[in-house]
């Protein structure tokens, strides 16, 4: 099994065995895939995907691994062009929506791992989880740092707002309705981050919710 998908690196026909592995994982399940449709797929021997990845689960994680790769890169970028905590936040989680709504072929595979090995995979892909989950902790820190969040535990909020995402993707193969991931997770997100903002001060919003009849009676007395 690969020990390090960051740096695996393809040929030509590899990498046309990894993008039919996609579809075919997506399509079938990892349970009913045969590699030989694979490769078939591929045009290739069926040899040849044993030789450039080993067993069917070694080919399965590569693909998982692809998968994230390309679902991180989404995240990242869309993350950097915003500015502030939240934004940030919000910005990585509308990609999220919008990755798996253009590809729903990603999200298939993307949660087999956990139906199929149960958290059983391989190290380096647990890792490169981590390290993303890392990422954006550093973001709600920040937060936090110049008080745009309030002091919330940093790390069990960003497993919150991945369970929230997670969850969202998945129900949503069900209860879409017509509604795009994408706006889901938005609305979703923005009521989470409701509950992260400093909120104003309660004695100004006291203030503003008071009948107007009420200060002339005070002023009165």
């Amino acid at each position: 099994m690969p020990n390090d998908f960051a740096t695996l690196e393809l040929s030509e026909k590899g990498e046309a065995i990894l993008e039919q592995a996609i579809q075919t994982f997506a399509e079938l399940g990892f349970r009913a895939t045969d590699v030989q449709v694979i490769a078939d797929r591929a045009a290739v021997g069926k040899g040849t995907v044993y030789r450039h990845f080993g067993t069917k689960e070694d080919l399965f994680w590569a693909t998982a691994f692809e998968v994230f790769k390309r679902m991180r890169h989404a995240l990242v970028e869309a993350e950097r062009a915003a500015s502030g905590a939240a934004a940030k936040l919000r910005a990585a989680c509308g990609a999220y929506g919008q990755f798996f709504d253009e590809h729903p072929e990603y999200l298939e595979v993307f949660v087999q791992d956990r139906a199929e090995f149960r958290g059983t995979g391989p190290e380096a892909y647990k890792a490169d989880h981590e390290q993303l989950l890392q990422h954006f902790l550093g973001i709600v820190e920040r937060g936090i740092a110049t008080g745009e969040f309030r002091p919330v535990d940093a790390r069990k909020t960003m497993v919150a707002l991945s369970g929230l995402l997670y969850g969202a993707t998945v129900q949503g193969c069900y209860l879409s309705h017509g509604t795009s991931m994408q706006e889901v997770i938005e609305h979703g997100v923005d009521v989470f981050l409701a509950g992260m903002l400093i909120a104003p001060s309660t004695h100004h919003a006291a203030a503003d919710s008071r009948d107007p009849s009420e200060s002339e009676t005070e002023d009165q007395t």
